[in-house]
């Protein structure tokens, strides 16, 4: 990470860079025909409820914020029997990238920067989903060695719902099916 990069916690003031930001990766989800994100989720409650539990993280870069997600204790949607890991774990949602940063590498320094994080914290288990379309979320998680798990279900898109889920686990179990952690 350079000088003019910082990852830390997300704080009220950076509410308004996040709504952009968000409202920017709706609409490059949007253009790649993606039903992910384009039924009010996430919206403005959703990122003040991450501030307030003090879950959001930000990138920035060259003192603007450039990226923002949240790594939350919990997620309804993955109460299903496809992890390989088990107690405690972080999913890491809401990821997305200013549009001005985009294709810097800086999703990559963002996800490894939470997840260092994380660990640091005592957290084995990394979890994220994303959308068939998704092929950016896709190849990051394969990039930092997650391994896919199946598929889940959301309620947050009545259009589609399945969702392709991840895991990243830094235990005896070590991705068995073949992942690698970076």
């Amino acid at each position: 990470m350079t000088e003019e990069t910082l990852v830390r916690k997300a704080e009220s003031r950076d509410l308004e860079d996040i709504v952009a930001i968000i409202k920017d990766a709706k609409a490059l989800l949007k253009a790649q025909n993606s039903s992910q994100w384009q039924e009010g989720y996430p919206n403005r409650a959703s990122i003040e409820e991450d501030l307030d539990n003090r879950q959001g993280w930000v990138l920035l870069k060259e003192g603007q914020v450039a990226a923002y997600m949240a790594a939350t204790n919990f997620d309804p949607n993955y109460e299903v029997p496809i992890w390989a890991g088990s107690g405690r774990y972080w999913a890491l949602h809401r990821f997305a990238i200013k549009k001005d940063f985009r294709g810097q590498g800086l999703s990559q320094l963002l996800l490894k920067k939470v997840i260092a994080f994380g660990q640091e914290s005592g957290i084995k288990s990394f979890r994220l989903d994303t959308g068939k379309q998704n092929q950016a979320v896709q190849h990051l998680a394969d990039k930092l060695g997650f391994v896919y798990r199946g598929i889940i279900t959301v309620t947050s898109d009545s259009v589609d719902p399945e969702r392709r889920a991840y895991e990243l686990l830094f235990d005896k179990q070590e991705n068995k099916q073949g992942g690698k952690n970076g």
